[in-house]
């Protein structure tokens, strides 16, 4: 009985360094896939209030990263804009450098069609509903903010239940082509209001030449008041 005790002891003891062992490498592990999330979070090119998680599964088999720092700086290489997929993480250990696989999953809430949308239809609250879920399938594009839809105008047609993506809306039209338009030109220290007509279609914040009474040709920026903005360097 005695020597099956001090056994016990023994084996107690031996394993004891290991199940801190584990148990320190299971932390650093989670510790790892809540930066990894976080990173994926931040660099998601979505708007800050769309409804929208970004997780990472680790696809490094574990005994390739028990080599990493406590602390490795993350990044992510290039500038992939999938949303979804296999993906590869940086990460940084002070010269040396690691490469991480990850699988990116995603689960948030995105819209679609509420009704068949034709090509040119300015789109309002009534035509979208919201679907939420994981995303199964990286579509480029894929809109997660109803105020990115609601108010521009589809460029093709859209069938009922199928999702919106930037690549079908355009903005409406802040001017058009021919229309005489407010030009505000501005430059170190003066600040004139003049006259010009409008040589293309243009929404807010896109870039518009136009035309002036003296056929000088101007490029600027269209404010949401329709005001062309020309700034002027020397």
């Amino acid at each position: 009985m005695r020597v099956l005790s001090r056994f016990c002891l023994l084996a107690l003891c031996l394993s004891a360094p290991l199940y801190a062992g584990t148990h320190s490498q299971s932390a650093g592990l989670q510790k790892l896939q809540v930066d990894i999330d976080a990173l994926l979070q931040k660099r998601s090119p979505r708007s800050e209030e769309a409804d929208l998680v970004l997780i990472g599964r680790l696809l490094t088999p574990v005994s390739q990263l028990a080599s990493l720092c406590a602390n490795p700086a993350l990044s992510l290489p290039g500038n992939d804009s999938r949303l979804t997929g296999k993906r590869s993480v940086i990460a940084q250990c002070g010269s040396r450098k690691f490469f991480i696989q990850v699988q990116v999953k995603a689960q948030g809430t995105w819209w679609v069609a509420k009704r068949p949308l034709s090509a040119g239809t300015v789109v309002h609250p009534g035509d979208i509903e919201a679907r939420s879920g994981m995303v199964e399938r990286s579509l480029k594009g894929l809109i997660f903010t109803p105020n990115e839809i609601i108010g521009q105008t589809l460029t093709r047609a859209v069938p009922a239940g199928q999702p919106l993506l930037a690549s079908q809306l355009r903005q409406r039209w802040q001017l058009r082509a021919g229309q005489q338009v407010d030009v505000v030109t501005t430059g170190d220290g003066f600040r004139i209001r003049s006259s010009a007509k409008a040589l293309g279609n243009a929404a807010v914040d896109d870039t518009l030449r136009v035309q002036t009474r003296n056929g000088q040709i101007l490029s600027g920026k269209v404010n949401a008041a329709g005001q062309v903005m020309v700034f002027l360097r020397e």
